[in-house]
């Protein structure tokens, strides 16, 4: 999986007045980043296996539409994706926001939340949700590298790597139960087959 590098398009940008968030509104410089962010993941959803990373929405939109805030991304990246979350479904289009990822690519804290209010069922499992919507992203706007098969839902490199780890550990974390006479190791009977 890549993760995109987040630029201007390649066509010159006319000088953008730059703008607090405190002098537009919240409400208005959401939609604004909302439509930025959407182009943003657009280019993502066009290459087979692109993601986006949380932090370079948050810089991409501040560049393209030069409102700026001090405000920890954390705390208004949501709004923005909630908002291309439910313009996606508005086009009856794969949700976008799936795109948007954590450094370790996990989905973005709140894309669950995002998907409970578009849809009305939040998902169990947040990363295995983002991966099928990932996937009809890519399907949905023929993204190049795009398998002939049509590819599949995949959970991405890092994150599936982290997830086995995690399974390793938790494996190895487990009791093993002894025979209390020869000390072996009993099978899930709990009998022991040397012993009993």
């Amino acid at each position: 999986m890549s993760s995109l590098d987040v630029a201007a398009p390649d066509q010159e940008l006319p000088d953008l007045v730059e703008r607090d968030v405190a002098d537009v509104g919240v409400a208005a410089a959401r939609i604004e980043w909302a439509g930025a962010a959407r182009e943003l993941l657009l280019v993502a959803a066009k290459k087979y296996q692109g993601l986006v990373q949380h932090k370079d929405i948050a810089t991409g939109v501040q560049d393209l539409t030069g409102i700026r805030t001090k405000q920890p991304t954390r705390q208004w990246i949501g709004g923005v994706l909630a908002e291309v979350s439910a313009e996606s479904l508005r086009r009856g289009e794969p949700m976008l926001s799936a795109l948007c990822v954590n450094p370790d690519e996990s989905v973005f804290d709140g894309y669950a939340a995002i998907v409970g209010a578009a849809t009305g069922t939040t998902p169990p499992d947040p990363d295995t949700h983002a991966s099928h919507e990932r996937l009809a992203a890519y399907r949905h706007f023929g993204a190049a590298g795009l398998p002939a098969d049509g590819g599949s839902a995949m959970i991405p490199p890092k994150l599936g790597a982290f997830r086995a780890r995690a399974r390793k550990a938790a494996i190895a974390e487990r009791p093993i139960n002894k025979c209390p006479q020869c000390n072996l190791q009993t099978p899930a009977t709990g009998v022991c087959d040397t012993c009993d």
